[in-house]
Order: structure tokens, then sequence, then C-alpha cells
């Protein structure tokens, strides 16, 4: 069962398709196929992870350092500012599916973190699919307590 969104949501709101579930990351969460699954990742200064189904990885970086997507933009990208989540989003795109990245980037999501979800080198398939799960995110979790330290340092001699 899927919440009812309100107000600005309603007039941006895909809805998913049928068997979608959510897949929970603690501050925010999507929408994604059956068999989509949710992986902590170790972070060096903020916290990271994945979402991985359908042969595709959409990595996430939760943080002050969070890459803005800079880089990716016309004419090579597809480039749109738009409200996803009840937050303003920027989700870029290659023109040529398979080389480059696709993700969004939200600037401020609570807490002077910003948050930076993406996939690399995605086919036009998987691209397609991205662009509609990045439609369905929605914030308001907290962080989890515990946060995977780095892994430890080696000794270099």
């Amino acid at each position: 069962m899927f919440e009812q969104p309100s107000g600005e949501e309603q007039l941006n709101a895909v809805r998913p398709p049928t068997g979608w579930h959510k897949v929970d990351a603690g501050p925010f969460s999507i929408l994604a196929p059956s068999g989509w699954e949710f992986h902590q990742l170790r972070g060096v200064d903020s916290y990271v992870g994945e979402f991985v189904g359908d042969g595709v990885v959409l990595r996430f970086d939760f943080g002050g350092n969070s890459n803005s997507l800079k880089e990716e933009k016309k004419p090579a990208f597809v480039v749109i500012h738009k409200p996803l989540g009840g937050r303003r989003g920027k989700i870029v795109s290659p023109k040529t599916p398979g080389h480059g990245i696709t993700g969004v980037y939200f600037r401020n999501v609570g807490d002077s973190n910003a948050l930076t979800l993406f996939g690399h080198d995605l086919t036009s398939t998987q691209q397609e699919l991205v662009l509609k799960i990045f439609e369905t995110l929605r914030f308001g979790g907290p962080v989890p307590r515990y946060v995977l330290p780095p892994p430890p340092t080696k000794n270099v001699q």
C-alpha cells in the first residue's frame, strides 16, 4: 500500500508500476521492482550504500560532500531540475546510454547533508528504469544509528 501524495507532490507524482515495493535506506527511500535490495556500504565521511536489482547498481552518498554532478552537463547530458520527494533535485543522464552517470543530486536534504544517487554506464532500458525510480524518491526517515566505520588503514612500511 502506497501513501497518498499531497499538494505539489500529487502534481509531480508518478504512479509506480504494479509489483514495485519500498526499499528503505533510512533518511530516504525509493520504490523499485520486486527483487531490488538495499546494502549499506563503508563510508569515509558520509552515509553510503547501494540499491541493487535488475542488473543495476545505484550507489548513493548522503553527507556534506556528495558529488553535485557538475561534471555531467550539456550537451553530452540531459540535465533537468525538478521537485522530487518534496525537494528540488537535479537529474542528469547521458544522451548516449551506456556512456556516463545517470544520477540525481539534492543540495540540501537537511542537517547540512546532500544526497547523490547514481548509476554508471546504464543501457537505455536500465536508464529508463532508473529515471522512473528517481521519481519515487521520498525523504523523512532517520540516518541509521550505526553507520559502518571505514576499513582499518594498513601500516605501510
